[in-house]
């Protein structure tokens, strides 16, 4: 017995050095590779544009699919099939909304929870449109070993952002996260993705694409995140910029009502409001107020039981007139979340 305790001793050892030794570990700013030139060069004042953000959720999260890191028992997609089938059901709603400007985040690339599928180059190809795009890894593990009965094996993962108009820049910034030991082996390397387009009246529209952190007990490392984005905001405000910061912000946005689609289901502990003091000066909170865009994952998705709020959505600089606000409501049918949309105009 002595034997056997020792040899799963080394072996646990020996797994935690190779982690330690392969840990990913991105620079504070890092520029990104940007794929296919758009088809305009700059956004002008007055033109109507859209803009859309989508958590496709590495494609396991059928209705039927539970997550353990949210109390559930399944850690993988149920095979290669349902995650093309959820993939694809993802990017033709993308095509359907044909937004000028998307923020997608949970691409997976080669990892064992989705089938070691591309989808970097799915969600690419699959859209209608040639847009400009970049990529941001947030989650690179060599393989992890739980749960025990079921392991989530490697993970590689990030988000995107797709454009019609040309990039002048595609830079990764890193967010505060947890940097003690097991949590930088095992976590995820939370980013924003900052794109710049030109205006034909000499400014920029600057693109904010954000995953925030959701398992933060204690909410420490959210609201250090929230802290560095306002400085962000502020930052570009200062210069004149047109400014949309949006994503999966892991918070409900400030602007909804939590319990407006509360069903049976208790509210989980970690859905809660981006809290007050996340305030920058001359930003608003848009998004359409009427449709969810996450549900609850420790259980198969039922309409009448799991709760729902909306923790998607934008902040925009007051230089930019939002139109319309439009989600989508699609049943939680592709994803753990729905998409939401802006129309928007910026001022002169």
């Amino acid at each position: 017995m002595a034997a056997v305790f020792t040899t799963v001793a080394l072996l646990l050892c020996a797994y935690l050095i190779w982690l330690t030794v392969s840990d990913y570990q991105p620079l504070y700013k890092e520029n990104l590779v940007i794929a296919h030139d758009g088809d305009e060069e700059k956004v002008a004042p007055g033109k109507e544009y859209s803009i859309t953000t989508y958590n496709i959720g590495f494609g396991a999260y059928s209705q039927d699919f539970d997550f353990f890191m949210d109390g559930g028992t399944e850690s993988k997609a149920k095979d290669k099939e349902t995650v093309l089938k959820n993939i694809k059901g993802s990017v033709n709603e993308l095509n359907k909304i044909d937004p000028d400007f998307a923020f997608v985040q949970e691409i997976d690339i080669d990892s064992s929870r989705s089938r070691k599928t591309d989808q970097r180059v799915l969600v690419a190809h699959g859209l209608d449109d040639e847009y400009t795009n970049c990529f941001a890894f947030n989650y690179k593990v060599p393989y992890i070993i739980y749960p025990f009965n079921d392991m989530h094996g490697k993970v590689s993962a990030g988000q995107g952002t797709y454009s019609k108009y040309k990039f002048e820049t595609a830079e990764r910034i890193s967010l505060p996260t947890d940097q003690s030991w097991l949590a930088r082996l095992f976590g995820l390397d939370r980013c924003m993705i900052v794109n710049r387009i030109k205006t034909s009246n000499n400014k920029e529209l600057v693109l904010i694409n954000l995953h925030m952190s959701a398992y933060d007990k204690g909410g420490e490392f959210r609201q250090k995140q929230l802290n560095m984005l306002e400085e962000v905001l502020q930052d570009e405000y200062k210069k004149g910029n047109y400014v949309i910061a949006g994503g999966d912000w892991n918070h409900v946005i400030p602007t909804t009502d939590i319990n407006k689609f509360a069903k049976t289901e208790e509210r989980p502990d970690w859905y809660d409001y981006i809290p007050e003091n996340f305030s920058p000066k001359g930003y608003r909170f848009e998004v359409d107020e009427n449709i969810a865009t996450n549900r609850t994952a420790g259980i198969p998705y039922d309409k009448d039981v799991n709760f729902t709020a909306i923790i998607d959505g934008f902040i925009v600089s007051d230089n930019i007139d939002v139109v319309a606000k439009k989600g989508s409501d699609l049943q939680f049918k592709y994803s753990d979340h729905n998409p939401t949309t802006i129309e928007f105009k910026i001022k002169n």
